[in-house]
Order: C-alpha cells, then structure tokens, then sequence
C-alpha cells in the first residue's frame, strides 16, 4: 500500500471519489454522509479528495460489494459466465463455490472446467473442494474423488477450504476416508452440512476443524451451534428458504455470527427476486435493521471466512463497492469492483469468453439397455412409499396397499412411479419407488439433475412414457423433458455435465417457467416441479430416498425394499 500514500494524504489526485451520498459504516452500524476515495482498486478513506473521475451519487446509499457463503452455481442451470453476469449486476462481488455437483458427474475434470470459466470476471472468485463426491455408498456417482484426487488441486490459486462436509457420521465416527479430507485442508476453511446435529455428536463433528453451517432450520438449532463456535449462514435457496425461522434468532449479541448463503438458486429466482440482495430485503422486510442485514452480507461473510480485505468500506480495503438505491427498494443502480465500474442499472458492462465444449463435459449421459419391464411395479400387496412434504426435501415413510398397481390405481391413491436410472457408465443400474403427493396425473416428467450423484430420476404413471422421457435425455445429453401422450411435450437441454445450459440466462429462465406451468398443467403441486424432483434422489436428507440401487432408509443409512409384502 505505500505506493498510495500519496493520495491517501492528499498530495496526488486519486482515481475515482464518489460525493453525496450515504456510505454504509458496517463497524458502527450507521451511514455517514461523506466523500469516499477510490484509486489503484483500493479504498482510500473518507475526506473531500481531488479526483481524476467524480461520482455524484444524489443521495444514494453506497455499501461494499455482496458476499455469498455458500452456494453451488450448478443450480443456476446455466455457464459459469452467464451466472456471473447476473449475479454481479446484483451486487455479490465475491462467491464461495462449492463445485460437487459438477464433481460427481465428471469428477476432477468438472472441478477444472468450473475454475477455467470462472477466471477473467470482474469477482473474487473461491473454489471449495468438494468433500463428499460420492455423497453415499448407496448410489453410483462419476466419479470418485479422493485424497489423491484433491491434492493436486490445491496448486489452484482460487481454491479455498473443503467444501460442506456432508458425511456428518463419518467425521463422528472417525472415518479414515473423511478426515483424510478434513487433514488435507490443514488450516483452509472447512465447511459444514449438520441438520439437526446437537449435543455430544455435534461436538464430536466440530473437532474436525469445521466453522460453519448452512443446515441449521430452525432458531434453537442456530443458537446450539453458534455457542459452539459456529457461524451460521441463513439460506434462502429455491427450494431451501430458512431466512424467516433464522431471522428470530438474530439478536444485538450474537449478530455476528450469521450470515447469508444461497445455497441453491435456480435462473427464474435470480431474475425475478435477486440474488444475495433480496436475501437483505427479505430480511429488512421481516423487520431487522436494514445496516444489519447488510452486515450479514458483507463483514459478516467477510470475517466468517476470513477474508481480511472484504466486507467494509474502510481504508486499504478493496474497492468492491455497490450502489444502492434505498433500503425499500433494494434496487442496485451501480457495481465497482476494484474502483472500476462493471455492472449499471441491472446490466452487466463487462464482455464473457466462448463458453470451452470438452467432450468430457458435454457428453455425460451413457445408459445401459433399458425396456418398459424396468419400470413396471414388482408383485405385491404393500408398497414402501416416499411421501412428499410440499417445498421441503424431506420425506416421510409410508405403507400402502395397491391391488393392480395400475394408473388409475395409482392416482387414486395420490401416487407416481418414480425411478433412478444410472447414466454415468451405462450399467442399466435402476431403482425404483413410489412417491406420493407429488400431484401427476398423467405423463411423465424426467430430468438429469438429480442430487447428489444426478442420475436421471423419472416420475410417471406409464411405463412407456417413462422410457421415453429417460430415452430422450440421453439424445439431449441431459435436461429435462415432459412427456404426454407418449410424445415429447417440453425439454430444456443442459448439455453441461447433464446440469447447465450453455444458452443465455433469461431464454432457459423462461422456458423453465413454461415447463412448470405445463408441469402444474399435468397436476404436479410442487411450486418447483423439478428441484423437488432432484432431491427425491438426495440419500442424505431423511427419511426415504431413492438412488440407483434401489430406496434408502437415511435414518438407519440401509438399503430397504419397494415391496413391504
């Protein structure tokens, strides 16, 4: 920083001074109206400076630039790149990447073509190795990704901690596959995936090294971990929305240790509501202090993850800055990041690449033979059946009896075929199950995004259909398909892993849309058809999952069977 103490006395002219307006004090809680300095990408301080460039703000509120905890940018369902384009006009100038979706598809190769796509974009971008690729045994994955996986990646400037470390059991237990991880990342930061882990197994969890929790549901959960030394990032995801219940824990005393995460957010989200912006309006709107939900997006994040130049308007700091239009609002009319100027008015000013087409990333879909036998119901009188709980990715169990198992039979009783079908190795590997309240009523729906391992996973009544729907998913070379009529009535190609577009943002926003209302069309309730559908294959989440092996008791982590009797 020498080289600036020129400006900083004022004896040289800095780059950029931003004049009336309010500038956001993280550390006092307040906003100050003041002249703020800018040059060679760092903040100078407060103070009337001579300037090469002047910003006049007219009253607007100036903050620093957005930080995202968590979250995994598969979601988005489009290329690296698009998603930084949105995301960035949105105010979030720096990301905390956990890539394991991409991993379990294609392993280290998906890892490397995340960290490619991501360079050259105006934010600071960090990559978390992921720790659970597999997620389980009970599932086939494409990959495998061990120590000796992970160890060469480490040379990769961007790659941060380990990311969320899902196998909770295995840390307790001492499993030697997992804290060979854990050990591996030696003072990096350690990310964590504990629901529901209290007293003495959270303890136990916590002597691996881990800081933080995107899990946590309720205020009690919060407050357990936070004495435990933990930070907690309230989620508000598409399908995950904690924000509200994690809210009432937040008080004067122990705000600091929470933050923002959006976990899972899919492109019609980031369009209509936002990114980590509406996550702050969200929380304004449920009464906390505008400069507080601010914190929790910046210097909380910051500190949380131990990035010691980010999160605060202060000297030396970097000047990623924001531009807010007021705390009704939210509205972000201007982006800096370094002092240079990258997003206005919701649109991005900065050019992207090509988006790089590997063979081992767009071709991942390989099935085996299948016929429409696959998909027919076993003999029986009871049926273990998943039950759906609407906007959640849990489940409960349930029992019940069919006579014919026919269509008809099965809408009677509220319930789909489901399946998982493995499309990594073509092992013609598929499980099958019964999912209630899901709503389909006829057709079938398919898609290759299915988590962890994304298999593809089918819901149907008609075993015709069902093939149909996974048949051209293997043409598409992955997405999402609706059949009627034994024809195909809507896709949306993500020939990225089986996972992303490689097409602009708003075109796969808007078809999304119009596959969920075709998809409510055909009865389906959930209000995101699809994301509900790709947590049925999640065997980390209780209490019944199915995978490519078959359904999975995730209480009592076993293999148990479709038919009761």
């Amino acid at each position: 920083m020498k080289h600036l103490l020129k400006q900083a006395r004022g004896d040289k002219p800095v780059d950029l001074l931003f004049k009336n307006g309010k500038i956001v004090d993280v550390f006092n809680g307040e906003l100050v109206e003041e002249s703020l300095a800018v040059s060679d990408g760092v903040i100078i301080g407060y103070g009337d400076y001579q300037a090469q460039e002047e910003i006049d703000l007219a009253g607007r509120i100036l903050a620093p630039g957005f930080v995202d905890g968590h979250f995994h940018l598969e979601s988005s369902m489009v290329g690296v790149q698009e998603f930084a384009k949105q995301v960035i006009a949105l105010g979030t100038t720096t990301v905390f990447a956990d890539p394991h979706e991409i991993a379990n598809v294609s392993g280290r190769a998906g890892i490397e073509y995340i960290l490619k796509e991501a360079q050259n974009l105006p934010w600071n971008f960090n990559l978390m190795l992921p720790s659970a690729v597999p997620a389980t045994s009970f599932e086939s994955s494409g990959a495998k990704l061990g120590v000796d996986k992970l160890a060469p990646l480490l040379k990769y400037q961007e790659v941060f901690g380990l990311g969320e470390v899902m196998n909770y059991s295995g840390v307790i237990k001492g499993e030697e596959d997992i804290w060979n991880k854990v050990e591996l990342m030696e003072d990096r930061f350690k990310d964590g995936h504990a629901p529901n882990l209290s007293g003495k197994e959270l303890n136990a969890y916590l002597l691996a090294g881990i800081k933080a929790d995107h899990e946590c549901t309720t205020a009690k959960e919060a407050l357990e971990k936070i004495r435990a030394g933990m930070y907690v990032m309230i989620r508000e995801g598409s399908m995950t929305k904690d924000l509200l219940s994690l809210i009432a824990g937040v008080n004067a005393r122990n705000s600091r240790r929470f933050l923002f995460a959006t976990d899972d957010r899919h492109p019609d989200d980031l369009i209509t509501e936002g990114h980590i912006n509406f996550l702050m309006k969200k929380a304004t709107q449920a009464g906390l202090d505008p400069i507080e939900a601010l914190r929790l997006g910046t210097i909380n994040s910051a500190e949380a993850l131990g990035m010691a130049k980010l999160g605060a308007i202060a000297p030396g700091y970097q000047g990623d800055l924001v531009v807010i239009d007021n705390f009704d609002s939210w509205e972000i009319e201007m982006v800096f990041k370094d002092g240079k100027l990258v997003a206005k008015g919701g649109e991005a000013l900065f050019e992207i690449d090509s988006i790089s087409y590997q063979d081992q990333i767009f071709k991942s879909v390989n099935l085996g033979e299948l016929s429409e036998r696959d998909f027919m119901l076993p003999k029986g009188r009871r049926f273990r059946v998943m039950k759906l709980e609407q906007e959640q990715i849990i489940t409960k169990e349930a029992v019940v009896a069919l006579k014919s198992g026919d269509s008809q039979e099965l809408i009677n009783h509220d319930l789909v075929k489901l399946a998982v079908v493995e499309r990594h190795r073509g092992t013609g590997n598929l499980g099958l199950g019964l999912l209630n309240n899901f709503g389909l009523k006829e057709g079938a729906i398919a898609t290759s995004i299915a988590h962890d391992s994304h298999n593809i996973i089918v819901a149907g009544l008609e075993s015709e259909e069902m093939l149909l729907a996974v048949k051209r998913l293997e043409e598409l070379q992955g997405g999402i398909v609706i059949v009627k009529d034994n024809k195909v009535l809507m896709e949306l190609a993500l020939p990225i892993a089986g996972l992303m577009s490689d097409q602009p943002l708003v075109e796969v926003a808007y078809r999304l849309q119009e596959m969920k209302e075709k998809a409510r069309h055909l009865g389906v309730k959930a209000t995101d058809p699809f994301m509900s559908l790709s947590f049925m294959a999640l065997a980390v989440i209780p209490e019944l999952k199915l995978t490519d092996q078959g359904l999975i008791n995730v209480k009592e982590f076993k293999q148990v069977s479709l038919v009761v009797d």
